[in-house]
């Protein structure tokens, strides 16, 4: 494995075949300091000629992302990852002439609302959050500037700001204090926080943050501000207290696959409402044949705009794919004791032959065995039209949360059937899916424990190989490699 990082982004590139590397990018590295979340993210994904200089130039591109870093839902909203808690007003004053000096000062409008102004964004526009009406951990706001703004303390610029009608909602971000943002290489067995590039044997991004409550973020940031007033925009996420600790580690294998091995727990008495786990944006069509979505476990989704059976994977096409956004419910849950737990993509070219597979789902580890995740989870995950997946990891009154999800590119020997395997701690996860009547010889090594399998599959394990057949199912096997 080839590490580096440059420009705030990490590069890695693992073998792939005899002629490619694959190529993966993050974003989001350092820690930096601004206005902004600025999460750990996945940036870019492809294969790239083995004989080629420049790594960051890919050949053929697979994923180009913006926005894979997973939030939690706390208090039916989405915070953490790159969402804050969209409780502030930008309001448009023209020439309004406050400074960074005014950051943190109280003013009350025509209705007798106090706002802090948090920020100075432009010299047109400013930044407020109301007082919290709510209580501290069902936290609520005024979302409307009624009238003027008349100076009440710890300002500069103590001049009235004008009634302003052009307004909009904005997050408060930055939404989380930092405690831990890094990269881990290990050679040898040996660990060692990144610097420049290095060959390894694979690597870890370490990622921790104290997610806020919005609630307290402007009184802190007013008893903060010092005589005089701030001389640079402070980070907002260095104020107020803790609700929610994020620790989240991406575990990066030799062969290129991806754990986010997450840890969440709560610190405050908020609802900790839903935990993706995991989610990714719609990948490039580099083959010509469309992208094939498949969900193993599941029932026909009957939906507004038609049934849709994805255990016979459903093109992204439009026209195909549902417009609408469905819920996984457990009335679409083939075994109701296992909820749908992965979604398999294969990339398919011009004559429909499947060329490249991508797989996310949780290992059956922590709170991801199912008998756990039954007792927090409503459904397993819904899928916008604009393609994206969020396969939800547990929802409901959460209190922490552990687990491990993956994301995997893995190559296809077959058409209508295949297999991947990923290994942790010292065991083997092999699944294996079938669309059309096919057999499989996957290799194992170590003791092979059937984990499940849907009715249609037969399997043999013998001379170190797993010979399983389907027709349109799947099988899933645990080998013990310690």
């Amino acid at each position: 494995m080839y590490i580096a990082i440059a420009k705030y982004h990490l590069l890695v590139k693992t073998p792939y075949s005899e002629k490619y590397d694959l190529v993966q990018k993050f974003r989001g590295i350092d820690l930096t300091h601004g206005t902004f979340n600025d999460p750990v993210d996945f940036m870019e994904a492809g294969l790239i000629r083995r004989d080629k200089w420049d790594c960051f130039h890919l050949d053929i591109p697979f994923a180009i992302s913006n926005d894979e870093a997973v939030p939690c839902i706390i208090n039916d909203t989405w915070i953490g990852a790159g969402h804050g808690h969209p409780c502030c007003v930008a309001l448009y004053a023209p020439r309004h002439d406050k400074t960074i000096a005014d950051v943190g000062s109280v003013w009350k409008d025509d209705a007798g609302v106090t706002f802090t102004l948090l920020h100075v964004a432009t010299e047109d526009h400013l930044v407020f959050v109301s007082e919290n009406i709510g209580t501290l951990c069902d936290y609520k706001f005024v979302m409307q500037i009624s009238g003027k703004l008349t100076y009440v303390s710890d300002g500069a610029n103590t001049a009235p700001i004008p009634a302003g009608e052009e307004q909009s909602t904005v997050y408060l971000t930055r939404a989380y204090k930092f405690t831990k943002k890094r990269v881990i290489i290990i050679k040898d067995g040996k660990e060692r926080i990144l610097y420049g590039s290095a060959e390894c044997d694979s690597a870890r991004i370490e990622e921790e943050y104290e997610l806020r409550n919005p609630a307290t973020v402007a009184p802190a940031l007013t008893a903060a501000r010092p005589s005089g007033g701030f001389t640079d925009q402070p980070d907002l996420g260095d104020f107020g207290e803790t609700m929610l600790i994020h620790r989240m580690r991406y575990h990066i294998l030799p062969d290129g696959t991806v754990l986010c091995d997450f840890e969440h727990e709560k610190t405050m008495d908020i609802r900790f409402d839903r935990w993706l786990g995991a989610m990714y944006q719609e990948k490039l069509d580099v083959f010509g044949g469309a992208i094939h979505r498949r969900i193993p476990k599941t029932l026909p989704l009957t939906l507004s705009d038609g049934t849709f059976d994805f255990n016979t994977p459903v093109s992204l096409e439009k026209g195909i794919y549902p417009e609408s956004d469905p819920l996984i419910t457990k009335e679409f849950w083939a075994t109701p004791a296992s909820p749908p737990d992965r979604v398999v993509d294969y990339f398919r070219d011009k004559e429909g032959h499947d060329r490249l597979g991508f797989a996310c789902g949780y290992l059956p580890l922590y709170d991801g065995v199912p008998e756990k995740r039954l007792k927090h989870l409503t459904h397993t995950g819904y899928f916008k039209n604009t393609r994206k997946v969020y396969p939800t990891f547990m929802n409901g009154d959460l209190s922490s949360v552990r687990g491990i999800a993956y994301k995997k590119y893995f190559k296809q020997n077959a058409d209508r059937a295949s297999f991947y395997s990923i290994t942790f701690e010292g065991k083997t996860y092999v699944y294996a899916d079938f669309i059309e009547e096919r057999a499989l010889e996957i290799p194992a090594c170590g003791r092979v424990t059937l984990y499940e399998k849907s009715e249609d599959v037969s399997y043999e394990v013998k001379n170190n190989t797993i010979f399983v057949k389907g027709a349109n199912g799947y099988a899933v096997f645990i080998c013990d490699v310690r």
